[in-house]
């Protein structure tokens, strides 16, 4: 039997596997199925590397369930196009996406990827503010990653290292020697980040081509699906990978088109249920941004649907 049937074959129990495996360790199941393991080389000569994270903290108005739902979709998506067998699929779910387990996957593919390796990372998680007052540029931002309650301030759940500001995760990404590196980030409550947060921060891989991706543009807040199940972001994202053939930037565009239309209705129901008062303080129009000055995505050319056998 050839590679490319070998894989086909086995490709979508063994991502099943991982994620059971995953959720097994958190304790979302009650047991844990073996794992079998396939050699994957990603497109362009790269292998291609998932690192996911889908967070839903305890005060969060989600269900757990949304970002864990958003995460699956896309990654079950997203690594059949890309070519990302089950050993390059690493997932932080929940309780498994705290800063310290964020910092030790971090440390591991330091360790484990380089030249040869693309990473590609899917966050979906709530972007939180800085205290009022010590806002700026450098650090306005931070990733509210999971703990037992909310932190009382924001600069001391960074202090304490329960939260990771943008900029610190920022440099974290580029502690680790991949070839590329491209960051999907899908905000539960967004705020929109800081779309240079790569190329300006003070942590820098020089020449190595990166993209960031945003669920939302500046001012915005994210919104979920008219059922609330997933973020409207991740379900257009992940419908997108399963229809449209090309590049991963042909597949951003018509993920961020779909989002952008979606969210029309979602967000005029959501105003006239909030009233007057809250339409003026929100900004639920939801238009997708994209930083890529390298054309990374573009160069990005995913596996033909018909090779990757997702299921529709």
């Amino acid at each position: 039997m050839s590679r490319c049937a070998l894989w086909k074959r086995t490709w979508k129990g063994q991502l099943q596997a991982r994620i059971a495996s995953a959720l097994f360790a958190l304790g979302f199941l009650s047991f844990a199925p073996a794992v079998l393991t396939v050699e994957a080389q990603g497109s362009g000569g790269l292998q291609n590397h998932i690192l996911g994270i889908g967070n839903c903290p305890p005060w969060n108005p989600q269900s757990i369930e949304v970002c864990k739902h958003s995460l699956e979709k896309v990654v079950s998506a997203l690594a059949p196009r890309v070519d990302a067998g089950p050993e390059n699929i690493h997932l932080l779910i929940n309780e498994g996406a705290s800063a310290a387990a964020l910092k030790r996957k971090a440390t591991e593919l330091a360790s484990n990827l380089g030249p040869e390796d693309r990473l590609l990372i899917y966050a979906n998680l709530p972007l939180g503010q800085a205290d009022a007052g010590q806002e700026d540029e450098k650090n306005g931002y931070v990733l509210e990653l999971w703990a037992g309650k909310k932190p009382e301030t924001t600069s001391g759940a960074i202090s304490e290292g329960t939260w990771i500001s943008a900029p610190a995760f920022a440099a974290m990404i580029h502690t680790i020697p991949a070839a590329e590196a491209i960051l999907i980030l899908d905000t539960n409550n967004s705020h929109a980040i800081n779309m240079h947060l790569f190329d300006k921060n003070s942590v820098d891989h020089k020449d190595r081509p990166e993209a960031l991706i945003s669920s939302s543009g500046t001012g915005q807040t994210a919104n979920y699906s008219a059922d609330r199940t997933i973020s409207l972001f991740a379900k257009h994202l992940a419908q997108a990978l399963s229809e449209t053939e090309g590049s991963l930037q042909e597949v951003m565009n018509v993920a961020a088109s779909g989002t952008r239309q979606a969210a029309i209705p979602i967000c005029a129901e959501l105003k006239e249920h909030q009233g007057q008062s809250v339409e003026k303080a929100i900004d639920c129009t939801q238009v997708p941004e994209v930083h890529d000055p390298d054309a990374l995505l573009s160069r990005t050319i995913l596996i033909p649907l018909s090779e990757s056998e997702i299921s529709q």
